[in-house]
């Protein structure tokens, strides 16, 4: 693993130079590591850490001739990106800044330089910030009701929060489970009203209103949740759910910030790219769940990564 190339600041043909420079290791960024080596293009993947959000799939069962979890699957996306070439550098990112030819990544000691870019940060689930919350992830504590909400058949679980990414979880759940909460703090769940409609039909699905998570509990896995609640003129209750999971569906953020000087366009805060992952700049692609795509899957996420991989090749040898 790379950690020192050259101090910051030296002159640009004392940096280290690549052709490109990849934000991110979750499987879009990875997955245009391993293309972009195929392509024989010098290739640099700059992330925190390694396997994004697919970290957190206990047990993936989408993604096609693969069941087992998301972080040893990342891991082989990583060994095939290495083995096409792709250089790792562990780092956080203090600046990206353009350049005439290209673009400069500040590192915590150092500074590299690619033609092209390709942004793959993913988002960040928004978190409760409760007891059990951190303990119990991926031991009934999820933020994907489509990945894992599978090991839940048959049983009872609560989904947090009230808006549409809410709704479209415990609808999704009331096929498998048994029972489906939803907690939400405030007097009514502003999702689609045609969710709130499916909601209503379902017999196996309670909504709690005015009601605020404070601690998730357990031996070895989730067991219990418990919730304060609050009604109008009524006196505030402690209330113990007894559950086998908890979907936390209280929204994500797309991790934008470090690339915001460079002026892309952006959707509703997600990087916006046309079906070649091109953005606003060019030169720049993005991919995965930091772009607006409608479905934040890792199959998708690989997808995408693969044509940012075969866009910037191409920007490469054409300008275009």
């Amino acid at each position: 693993m790379v950690k020192h190339i050259y101090p910051k600041n030296h002159p640009h043909h004392q940096i280290e130079h690549y052709d490109v420079l990849i934000l991110g290791a979750g499987p879009a960024g990875l997955t245009a590591a391993i293309y972009a080596g195929r392509y024989n293009l010098k290739t640099a993947v700059v992330a925190k850490s390694f396997g994004g959000t697919a970290n957190l799939a206990g047990e993936l069962e989408n993604w096609p001739g693969y069941i087992g979890s998301g972080k040893k699957l990342m891991e082989k996306f990583q060994k095939q990106a290495q083995k096409f070439g792709a250089r790792f550098l562990l780092s956080e990112v203090k600046n990206v800044r353009k350049d005439t030819d290209g673009f400069v990544l500040e590192l915590r000691e150092h500074e590299i330089h690619g033609k092209a870019l390709i942004i793959a940060l993913g988002t960040e689930h928004r978190k409760l910030e409760i007891p059990g919350e951190k303990e119990f992830l991926g031991k009934g504590v999820s933020y994907c009701a489509t990945c894992d909400g599978n090991f839940f058949k048959n049983k009872t679980v609560a989904v947090i929060g009230g808006a549409d990414s809410a709704a479209k979880a415990a609808i999704y759940l009331s096929d498998i489970c048994k029972k489906v909460y939803i907690i939400y703090r405030r007097e009514e769940i502003r999702c689609e009203p045609v969710s709130f409609e499916k909601i209503k039909k379902n017999k196996n699905t309670e909504i709690i209103y005015h009601a605020k998570p404070i601690e998730i509990s357990g031996k070895n896995k989730v067991e219990n949740l418990k919730i304060i609640q609050q009604e109008q003129n009524r006196p505030k209750k402690e209330i113990t759910l007894d559950i086998d999971g908890v979907f936390i569906e209280i929204g994500a953020t797309a991790v934008v910030d470090i690339v915001e000087p460079l002026g892309l366009d952006v959707d509703c805060g997600y990087i916006k790219t046309d079906a070649d992952a091109r953005t606003s700049v060019k030169g720049v692609l993005a991919a995965g769940d930091v772009s607006n795509n409608n479905l934040k899957q890792v199959v998708t996420a690989a997808g995408e990564g693969a044509i940012a991989a075969k866009s910037a090749f191409d920007y490469l040898k054409t300008g275009k």
